[in-house]
């Protein structure tokens, strides 16, 4: 019996996670970023941390981004990074918020704009 060429291996989660239900810490969210700190990988990390450090070597990924480009449930990625995080070869982004940035106003409609659709939002309400 031969396999297809586009079926890929089901792997049971547990084994992805070395046995671990649920994510070391409780602050993992799906939405939350993450970058590889550069700190080099023990032999023990399995092929999936492995994988997970060196996407996120290059920039930040969110949670979910990062599960689904390594094709894993969100479930399983958040024990994975939890565990790496824990490890020091992970560390969290905290996106800045867009009015800190140094040219926040440049892409921004101006009042006037605004002032317009706000009229015009009230003239269909009537």
């Amino acid at each position: 019996m031969s396999r297809s060429p586009q079926r890929r291996r089901m792997i049971p989660s547990y084994l992805a996670t070395r046995g671990l239900g649920t994510p070391t810490r409780n602050t993992v969210h799906s939405l939350m970023a993450v970058v590889a700190t550069g700190l080099p990988l023990a032999p023990h990390h399995t092929p999936a941390q492995q994988q997970i450090v060196s996407l996120l070597t290059g920039g930040a990924l969110t949670v979910s981004e990062t599960a689904a480009y390594l094709r894993l449930q969100t479930g399983v990625c958040k024990v994975l990074i939890s565990q790496l995080l824990d490890g020091g070869h992970l560390q969290v982004r905290v996106p800045a918020p867009h009015a800190l940035l140094p040219d926040a106003g440049a892409d921004r409609p101006s009042k006037e704009l605004l002032e317009e659709v706000l009229s015009g939002l009230r003239a269909l309400r009537q």
